[in-house]
């Protein structure tokens, strides 16, 4: 009795919000054991008298179909703790509602989330008004979340909004934009910038840097981009001429299922010996390895 009578009156003198945070962790400590059924039975409680975290996790408990819950139950607890202003409920409150097509609800939460600097959220907002999920277009509303998002670094948001300035023949800032995430890795902007290099379509022509450009994107499986080295390849358009380089890339593209290639591989065969197109098949494979040295 006394033992118990000290317990209460230690936890009496702990302020009410330490004493929600020490639950929590005891539940999120249950969450790392896999004991769910014993992490809601402290979540549900924390939960109903408004503390955030635990609205939150019951929601992801129950968007898991764990611990009996269901989606009503995820429904409940996201939308209080999205309410409340909890930036994580949001996004997730707001995916959910994207899986259902409920654009509108989607677009509110993104906003919301977008709002408090959520990078994802921003591209998201941008993709919405870009696409027009939610009612009518809003191009330049659509360019801002996305120009937020890739100041960040957003991957998707800096080839989203590059893909944007394009169509809105702002050609400079595309090209910009293309640039940023080419050097991410992003394949179809490293085919965009090259398109842009050997047009002079907003930066200063340079041929060979698009050759580069589209050798890199090839590399990475681009299809489109293996077939337009391809053709500068044929050509000696930025470096030297090949036609073996040439069919091999236009092969590769044929295998990733960009169907313009058949047509030049076609017509590389017509002027090729059988030994030249022998050569082309085997270096095939080869030429999409990072490291190998006589594909560009």
């Amino acid at each position: 009795m006394i033992r118990i009578l000290c317990v209460s009156l230690a936890l009496s003198a702990i302020p009410l919000h330490a004493q929600a945070q020490l639950r929590l962790d005891d539940a999120l400590a249950f969450l790392d054991q896999g004991d769910r059924d014993s992490a809601v039975q402290i979540l549900h409680p924390l939960a109903a008298r408004g503390d955030v975290l635990a609205q939150y996790n019951l929601s992801v408990l129950a968007l898991a179909g764990q611990a009996g819950m269901t989606a009503d139950d995820a429904d409940l607890w996201l939308g209080k703790a999205a309410g409340a202003g909890y930036v994580p409920a949001q996004t997730v409150l707001a995916d959910v509602m994207v899986d259902r097509h409920d654009w509108a609800q989607a677009a509110y939460w993104y906003d919301l989330a977008a709002q408090a600097g959520d990078v994802t959220a921003q591209f998201m907002s941008g993709r919405i008004l870009d696409q027009g999920l939610a009612g009518a277009r809003d191009l330049n509303e659509a360019v801002s979340w996305y120009e937020r998002a890739a100041q960040q670094g957003h991957l998707q948001a800096q080839f989203a909004l590059a893909t944007l300035l394009e169509e809105t023949r702002q050609s400079d800032r595309a090209a910009h934009w293309f640039e940023h995430a080419a050097l991410q890795g992003h394949a179809a902007a490293q085919f965009a910038l090259a398109r842009a290099l050997a047009a002079g379509n907003g930066v200063a022509q340079d041929v060979p840097a698009a050759r580069g450009w589209y050798l890199r994107a090839a590399r990475s499986g681009f299809g489109p981009a293996m077939h337009n080295l391809a053709l500068m390849q044929a050509r000696g358009q930025g470096g030297r001429s090949s036609y073996r380089l040439a069919l091999a890339w236009a092969l590769n593209a044929q295998e990733a299922g960009h169907d313009p290639a058949a047509e030049l591989v076609s017509a590389l065969r017509e002027v090729m010996s059988a030994q030249a197109q022998a050569q082309a098949e085997a270096l095939a494979p080869s030429c999409l390895d990072p490291n190998a040295q006589d594909c560009d």
